[in-house]
């Protein structure tokens, strides 16, 4: 008998479970005190223990195997008890030895199953802790990382803005002509237009960046991931005197992911990548940025600059908790990145580059769309 079988289907209708143990046990009952038989039909009382153990708790089942028992006892009383053989005495042992022996492994397979449903709930119980302690924590890095680069968030909002002022002006000066030239005057509200939009998708990003949300997976492209990453730390690019090299794959590469937490990813490697050249001199401060898809199933993003490297001991812990090189760090960022990334099925890992500097990798799986 398949018991994993039986023990789903009492789970999915234990009334009918019960009532063909019952019907199973007064067949027995009736066939070994009123028909006999020469056989040890009571052996069946076995597998009625079996099915009601499928439904019941450990006490039910306990209760069932008594009665069985007892079933067996009056079976023999009733219907063999004037045989002159012994052999009818030796089938109700053996039957009543079979009771107790099933019963007895029914109720170690209940208890073991106990204990394994708590220590499945446990686990998911702390799985779900962990994933709100480390959404927190990456919304409480974002937080930060959004005041470090307050900045260039500033320099990136303002820039619309005085277009508008610009083109609301210009506007306004082709109206109040003697001869209004509206054509010219359109165009400059278009751009006014062009520009409030710009402004108004410059603060939905900034605040989805400082937002506490679940994760919201969906499909995105990590081409426009990274030039909309690269536009927001243009700024910061600036100020490290840097350039930034984009070697994108063709096509759009798109992703099954939180557009949030990937680009707080790329934003953390960007910036550390910027940082690593601050004192470099003796040659240029370049950040490249490549993407690429390998056996139309992964995609690959790569985060390289020409610093000044990282040692062997020091890129051994590079993405553990807490470990840090920087003297006002907390050694969070990339052990942040790594979960994230790991979280969206993909892996992030330390190359060290032919020339200067480093690289780090990021890989992720294509969206199941995107293979059709």
């Amino acid at each position: 008998m398949n018991m994993e079988r039986v023990s789903f289907l009492g789970k999915q209708n234990p009334t009918l479970m019960l009532t063909l143990a019952g019907a199973l046990a007064l067949f027995v009952f009736v066939v070994d005190s009123f028909g006999h038989y020469a056989t040890a039909i009571m052996v069946l009382y076995s597998i009625v223990v079996m099915l009601v153990a499928t439904v019941l708790s450990r006490r039910g089942t306990l209760i069932v195997a008594i009665v069985c028992i007892w079933a067996t006892v009056a079976g023999y009383l009733i219907g063999h008890l004037d045989e002159e053989s012994f052999s009818a005495l030796a089938r109700a042992t053996v039957a009543c030895l079979s009771i107790i022996a099933t019963t007895a492994l029914t109720l170690r397979i209940q208890a073991d199953s106990a204990r394994l449903a708590q220590q499945v709930r446990e686990l998911s119980e702390t799985h779900e802790a962990l994933n709100r302690s480390t959404t927190e924590l990456a919304h409480a890095t974002r937080v930060t990382m959004l005041g470090e680069l307050a900045a260039s968030i500033a320099h990136e909002v303002s820039q619309p803005l005085a277009a508008i002022t610009t083109h609301g002006e210009a506007g306004l000066r082709w109206l109040r002509r003697e001869t209004p030239n509206l054509d010219e005057a359109c165009h400059a509200f278009e751009a006014m237009v062009s520009n409030a939009r710009r402004s108004s998708e410059i603060i939905r990003r900034i605040r989805a960046l400082a937002s506490k949300s679940e994760p919201t997976f969906a499909p995105l492209g990590v081409n426009s991931l990274v030039v909309e990453t690269i536009d927001l730390l243009d700024r910061e690019v600036k100020k490290y005197g840097a350039v930034v090299r984009m070697d994108l794959a063709p096509g759009e590469l798109t992703v099954n992911g939180d557009r949030v937490q990937l680009q707080q990813v790329l934003i953390n490697l960007a910036v550390n990548g910027l940082q690593a050249m601050s004192s470099t001199t003796d040659r240029p401060r370049e950040l490249k940025v490549q993407t690429r898809i390998e056996a139309g199933e992964r995609v690959f993003v790569s985060v390289e600059d020409s610093g000044v490297g990282i040692a062997p001991e020091v890129a051994a812990n590079l993405f553990c908790a807490f470990y840090t090189t920087k003297a006002e760090g907390m050694g969070l960022g990339l052990s942040i990145c790594r979960s994230i990334v790991e979280g969206h099925g993909g892996a992030i890992s330390y190359a060290t580059p032919s020339t200067y500097g480093a690289r780090m990798n990021i890989e992720l799986p294509i969206a199941v769309h995107a293979e059709a």
